[in-house]
């Protein structure tokens, strides 16, 4: 497995593949062109030559998305990039990340906290459903 930082459009039809995958309300390919212009880092985890997963965030910190492949899920590739998030923010000199999770996502939730994020607070029918979402944190 290998963990890169995209430096070009060139992976983000990767990415867009894997909102659809992976996300009851993906993003949209003009959404994730319009973060990756807007200054949004995106790193993916390749195996094989394949892109089988990605996380991303902006300078502010705040993190967009982190998501594998399901036919590569249980492999650690979604702690890899987190890892792989932390430590490229820290080279940005960024202080703190931060993340929403919906609460019914136990096993994200299980994997942020033991890459080093703290719940913060949880916002209220967050997402278009009326699920709520937990505001995570951590320091970099």
């Amino acid at each position: 497995m290998q963990i890169v930082r995209v430096a070009s459009e060139s992976f983000l039809s990767d990415i867009s593949r894997l909102e659809q995958e992976c996300f009851s309300t993906p993003w949209s390919y003009s959404e994730i062109l319009s973060s990756y212009k807007s200054g949004c880092v995106f790193l993916v985890s390749i195996v094989d030559d394949k892109v089988v997963g990605y996380a991303g965030f902006y300078i502010s910190g705040d993190i967009t998305n982190i998501c594998v492949s399901n036919e590569y899920r249980g492999r650690g590739i979604g702690k890899a990039l987190v890892e792989s998030l932390v430590n490229t923010a820290k080279s940005m000199s960024l202080t703190d990340l931060f993340l929403e999770v919906r609460v019914s996502n136990n096993i994200a939730i299980a994997l942020y906290e033991k890459c080093g994020f703290k719940y913060v607070t949880t916002r209220k029918k967050y997402h278009k459903n009326g699920e709520d979402a937990l505001i995570y944190s951590r320091e970099v």
